[in-house]
């Protein structure tokens, strides 16, 4: 879940795993427990959720394009357009959002 997105993040960002699914791959084996299994099948315990190893991948492609990710000044967000909303029952849906200051729109996905 949560926990493993921050720690696959954070095996990336300090350059301890090289990509994504190492980094994923790392913290599945090291969470899981391998002296307990479920029908004498090791289940693997790592991030699961599609958009939580999607948000991992994005943290690979940060490093990798060496993307200036850190404003040099303080900004004020003056509206957050968030359009889509998943539903379960409809497979979810695609979710994109608009982040807009004083300046203008500052990201659009």
């Amino acid at each position: 879940g949560r926990t493993g997105t921050f720690c696959s993040s954070l095996l990336l960002w300090s350059d301890f795993c090289t990509t994504a699914l190492e980094a994923l791959a790392t913290f599945a084996t090291r969470r899981t427990d391998l002296t307990r299994s479920s029908l004498g099948k090791t289940v693997m315990q790592g991030v699961a959720s599609p958009t939580q190893v999607r948000y991992v991948h994005y943290i690979e492609a940060i490093k990798r394009l060496n993307f200036d990710y850190l404003s040099h000044r303080p900004t004020c967000i003056t509206r957050v357009v968030v359009k889509g909303v998943p539903r379960k029952d409809m497979g979810g849906a695609l979710v994109t959002f608009i982040i807009e200051t004083s300046s203008g729109i500052v990201y659009d996905h």
